[in-house]
């Protein structure tokens, strides 16, 4: 009987293991996705210290002397680059405030100074429309603007040199500016204008920077822009504004949107501030001491300007982050509504 009971457990015993053999494996779980900061966390200065230093370029090529203004933090490694344009009515230390909060969480902002830099003033806190300037119809002015950027994305070893202990990561540059600069930085992103009746869909783009950064950019219809300017925009971009930034010839805030609306999808944010005017943008009117500034014989009070500009340093640092650091919360924040909800719907992160 003993040697029964073992001749009949062998057959059990391969039906069981055949049984189990049988089970498919139980699916992985999948990797949990990358936690997006919150807001607040990203709207905070850095431990970085910010430093600044005035340097003056020259494109012997034109014959053409270029200011920059270089906030960087301190520290010896290689800091990826945001090259910004100033808006036509602005000299660079407007955005100081915007290039202090950037420097501290890691980047060089290097502040260009536009060709009538000399006879510029440093935007007023009430200054909260954009000039007759920043719309200029001369396509000189446009190529102008352009070609310094270019130079200077190809002056880093210049710059390093003029700036004690400063390094620069040359392959990770990005590009944005205000008003007029924000049109500088669209052309170099590969938005096409119409220079002429005979020059149609001029492209001035530049495959350098890896992102751009559109702070109240100018819609179709202004400076040769048409519907079809964006089709060949491919790189990331950001634009913000918001509903108190109206065009110089009094278009709806809405068109300021179409640097994104028409681009190609993929990569594209556009950020939209209830009561953010054309000033709120740089951060001079959340300054200390800041006349509150008057949009429609409204004004905007002061903690509201400081809440809008954290809505701004907030989003586009998470650009930055997202798309010169290749950081992945970043860009969960930026594909999730954190903002939206820690700002009370104040602000929209839009996507496509």
């Amino acid at each position: 009987m003993k040697h029964m009971k073992i001749r009949f457990a062998i057959p059990v015993a391969l039906v069981l293991a055949a049984a189990c053999a049988s089970k498919p494996a139980p699916a992985p779980s999948p990797a949990p996705g990358p936690t997006p900061p919150p807001a607040s966390e990203l709207a905070k200065s850095g431990l970085d210290v910010a430093l600044s230093a005035d340097v003056v370029l020259k494109d012997s090529s034109r014959n053409r002397e270029i200011p920059l203004r270089v906030t960087y933090p301190e520290g010896v490694r290689p800091f990826p680059v945001i090259i910004f344009v100033p808006s036509a009515g602005a000299t660079a230390r407007s955005y100081d405030a915007l290039a202090r909060f950037w420097a501290t969480r890691g980047f060089a902002v290097l502040v260009l100074a536009h060709a009538d830099a000399t006879s510029a003033k440093d935007l007023a806190a009430d200054a909260v429309r954009e000039s007759a300037a920043d719309a200029s119809p001369d396509p000189k002015a446009w190529e102008t603007s352009v070609r310094d950027v270019e130079f200077v994305a190809a002056a880093t070893g210049a710059i390093e040199a003029r700036v004690n202990g400063l390094k620069l990561d040359d392959a990770r540059i990005g590009v944005g500016g205000h008003s007029f600069g924000a049109f500088t930085a669209m052309l170099l992103a590969g938005a096409t204008v119409d220079v002429s009746r005979k020059d149609k869909a001029k492209s001035f783009a530049d495959p350098l920077p890896k992102a751009f950064l559109l702070l109240s950019p100018p819609g179709k219809g202004q400076q040769g822009l048409t519907e079809k300017s964006w089709g060949a925009v491919e790189r990331p971009l950001m634009v913000v504004t918001g509903t108190r930034d109206p065009g110089v010839k009094n278009q709806d805030a809405s068109w300021r949107l179409d640097a994104y609306q028409l681009s190609r999808p993929g990569d594209k944010y556009a950020v939209f501030i209830e009561g953010a005017s054309h000033l709120s943008l740089t951060g001079l009117a959340a300054e200390p001491g800041a006349a509150p500034p008057k949009v429609a014989n409204k004004t905007t009070p002061p903690d509201a300007e400081v809440a809008i500009f954290r809505d701004v340093k907030a989003a586009t640092l998470a650009f930055w982050e997202a798309y010169l650091k290749g950081d992945a919360s970043a860009r969960a924040f930026l594909a999730g509504d954190g903002l939206a909800k820690e700002s009370d719907n104040r602000a929209q992160v839009l996507r496509r």
